[in-house]
């Protein structure tokens, strides 16, 4: 057990001081200058997310200032926290470090985990707190002692300060509190209902900020994802699927999907607590997302909560089950985990060498190199013109590189949806001004006449073309927009 404590800190040692280091050359992509922008703009809460990922990065670049080394640090120790929990969460049910040290090689085996951990969103302290639950609820399982309860309540009310998504372990631990004969007791006290009201109170910024702005946030994430939910699509469905086979490499999705039901079986069959909590926390996540895949676009991030006890419960399992399938996946597990590392090692090597182009996949090449021609333009177009795009990426882009006095702006500027950017911006105030308007062959505008119709003249600069070996790998369209007629025209 000694030798495997040893190896794990000596594992995440080094991991974390590669992270540190490599957080320095990847360039700021897009969701990370949009939190950036939010952490210029601090409040109790934003349109399209909770605030901690925000105050995160207010925190750490009034520390160190705005290099990407600031901006992402807490993404490192979140994720350094996280694995640490991961380790004492499996070492306490299963008592083996070892099982709990392929834990955290395994997650860390993950394109959607290691990745996750050297960029800044507001993923990064969800999982963490969402993982902080998970830790309570096995203390509570050990002990008994109803202190876990407040702190499960707690880490509840920092997920949902970090992601709406949190909310989906409450059904979690509510079936598992009525599946097991040891634990439904709870349900009969008054600790899981004051720890449900304590995660309330440190929610109430969100719903403070909601109550301000007419509920805009809460619309946005329940009415509108049901509005956007269509007919049948399966090609959503193989979406997800393949989204997911990329980003958790396909040995670790195969073994974390089949684990997953082999931890099912072993929780109902052996009326086993341990199990029994390690699925049914991860059973709500996976059931309402891969649901809605049949009608609509499932985002490959949005099931990463559900892998933290999936993780746990299906490497003990191929470890200790003696099924033909388990043996199977067992004999694979070095090979698997091996060709894992590998693909993330080359994931983290492409931002730093581009040498194939990726297309919409590519969300760091470039920044850099259109901020420097906007700035160039605004100097020969005189009058201070404004900069906008028709969704957030890139006006939030050129905002980071180019730090101008005037606002960036988002679609709002052609009565579009602009998420934060509606309430950053006032376009009122830019009547009659002139603008350069950006998009990028990765999200293109096809509402050109949208454009002639809140400009007097428009007016199409030379294509910004970023080539690397003599490949395209990103195109921007720009234009100059002279006269401004605003939104409602």
């Amino acid at each position: 057990m000694v030798v495997n404590r040893k190896r794990f800190i000596y594992f995440i040692t080094a991991l974390t001081a590669c992270r540190m280091i490599y957080i320095n050359f990847v360039p700021i992509v897009p969701q990370e200058a949009y939190y950036w922008k939010y952490a210029k703009s601090l409040a109790l809460s934003y349109f399209d997310h909770p605030p901690m990922c925000a105050a995160l990065i207010a925190f750490f670049t009034k520390i160190g200032g705005d290099s990407p080394f600031f901006i992402r640090i807490g993404s490192v120790l979140f994720s350094l926290a996280t694995m640490v929990l991961l380790f004492r969460i499996t070492e306490k049910l299963f008592h083996k470090s070892l099982y709990a040290l392929l834990v955290t090689v395994s997650i860390a085996g993950t394109i959607l985990f290691s990745i996750g951990a050297t960029i800044m969103t507001p993923d990064v302290p969800f999982i963490f707190f969402w993982t902080l639950i998970v830790y309570s609820l096995v203390n509570l399982r050990i002990t008994s002692a109803p202190v876990w309860w407040y702190a499960a309540g707690a880490g509840l009310g920092f997920a949902l300060l970090s992601k709406y998504s949190a909310v989906l372990i409450i059904p979690g631990i509510l079936l598992y509190l009525l599946f097991s004969r040891q634990q439904r007791k709870w349900l009969f006290t008054r600790h899981p209902y004051l720890a449900l009201v304590i995660s309330m109170i440190l929610f109430l910024p969100v719903i403070i900020w909601n109550a301000q702005h007419e509920w805009a946030s809460f619309l946005f994430q329940s009415s509108r994802r049901f509005n956007e939910m269509r007919s049948l699509r399966l090609n959503y469905f193989f979406q997800l699927i393949g989204s997911q086979l990329g980003m958790l490499t396909p040995y670790l999705f195969f073994l974390f999907f089949t684990g997953w039901i082999g931890t099912a079986k072993l929780g109902f069959r052996k009326n086993d607590d341990n199990y029994s909590l390690l699925f049914w926390l991860a059973a709500p996540v996976i059931i309402i997302f891969t649901l809605s895949s049949f009608r609509s676009l499932v985002k490959m991030n949005w099931l990463a909560p559900a892998y933290i006890t999936m993780s746990i419960g299906s490497i003990v399992w191929v470890q200790t089950e003696k099924s033909r399938l388990a043996l199977r996946m067992k004999k694979w597990f070095k090979p698997g985990l091996i060709l894992g590392f590998l693909l993330v090692i080359m994931v983290h090597i492409l931002p730093l060498l581009p040498i194939i182009p990726l297309k919409k996949g590519d969300t760091w090449t470039g920044w850099k190199a259109l901020a420097d021609r906007v700035t160039v333009m605004k100097h020969e177009m005189g009058g201070e013109p404004f900069i906008f795009g028709h969704e957030y990426k890139i006006p939030s882009e050129i905002t980071y590189y180019t730090h101008p006095h005037e606002p960036t702006c988002s679609g709002e500027i052609l009565g579009l949806e602009g998420l934060q950017y509606d309430y950053w911006t006032h376009p009122d105030s830019l009547l009659h001004r002139n603008a350069i308007f950006v998009y990028s062959n990765a999200d293109r505008f096809r509402k050109k006449e949208l454009l002639k119709k809140h400009f007097k003249r428009i007016e199409q600069a030379p294509d910004l073309i970023i080539r690397h070996h003599h490949r395209i790998f990103r195109i921007f369209y720009i234009f100059k927009c002279y006269d401004y007629l605003g939104p409602d025209v």
